[in-house]
């Protein structure tokens, strides 16, 4: 269901609607002979100032369509905003949980239609807390808007890169499977591990892996994500963990 009350789609149906509304009050003038009526009462009281106020009517609603046409494109442009401001993270800039279910449900569904699967990547950063207790929350917002940014550059622009709540992140990489994303998750590791952090001397991160299987859904399948993220927390950290018979996750 759209959370949203008004669209560009709904937008463009009510000026179609106004549009049929005018045209069936057009027809059904002329069926009735309305204009032939008016005219020959325009006639018969040729004192009238009907027609004045016939031109001033046409006028008036040349200038209410114009004024209604540039508050729906006023109104077009702020829903855009509002809708990229609620699926954005005020700190990294990257997309939300909201945006992130979304783009989970729509890979389960286009998984479905093609057999293809994809993968999740479930990230967390390691000691965090310890950056915040040691160096500030101002210094832990430039430690997520720097590994942010590490996520984009090392993800493909197709994936979508997002902060899943806290100092977790996640991303959804379309038509992936197990080894593809697990070379992602070494890509990044080491990426964290040569990203200057300063006033922090390091920062490593935590990364479980998974994969779309037959009968999974989008939350069985982050579900097992956060089976394999734990199970790397519990190995030590700073590595990446998924699905395979050398490396089960820990429940």
């Amino acid at each position: 269901m759209n959370p949203w009350p008004f669209s560009a789609r709904r937008i463009r149906k009510e000026l179609i609607l106004i549009l049929l509304l005018n045209l069936i009050c057009y027809l059904l003038f002329s069926r009735l002979d309305l204009f032939e009526k008016l005219d020959l009462w325009l006639h018969q009281h040729p004192s009238s100032q009907l027609d004045e106020v016939l031109l001033v009517s046409f006028t008036l609603a040349l200038s209410m369509t114009w004024f209604a046409i540039r508050r729906l494109r006023e109104a077009r442009h702020l829903l855009k905003a509002l809708r990229r401001q609620a699926e954005r993270d005020d700190i990294t800039g990257l997309a939300n949980r909201r945006h992130a279910n979304q783009a989970l449900l729509r890979e389960s569904e286009r998984s479905g239609r093609s057999g293809r699967r994809y993968s999740v990547l479930l990230l967390d950063l390691d000691h965090f807390k310890h950056i915040n207790d040691s160096h500030g929350h101002l210094v832990g917002d430039m430690v997520l808007q720097r590994f942010g940014l590490a996520l984009r550059q090392r993800s493909r622009q197709l994936d979508t890169v997002a902060r899943w709540g806290g100092e977790e992140f996640i991303i959804i990489c379309p038509e992936t499977e197990q080894e593809g994303a697990r070379v992602l998750a070494e890509n990044i590791a080491k990426l964290l591990r040569e990203t200057d952090f300063s006033p922090v001397q390091s920062v490593t991160a935590s990364i479980g892996v998974a994969t779309l299987a037959d009968d999974d859904t989008p939350d069985s399948l982050v579900h097992r994500a956060d089976m394999h993220l734990y199970a790397a927390k519990q190995a030590g950290r700073d590595r990446v963990i998924g699905e395979g018979p050398s490396e089960p996750p820990q429940a």
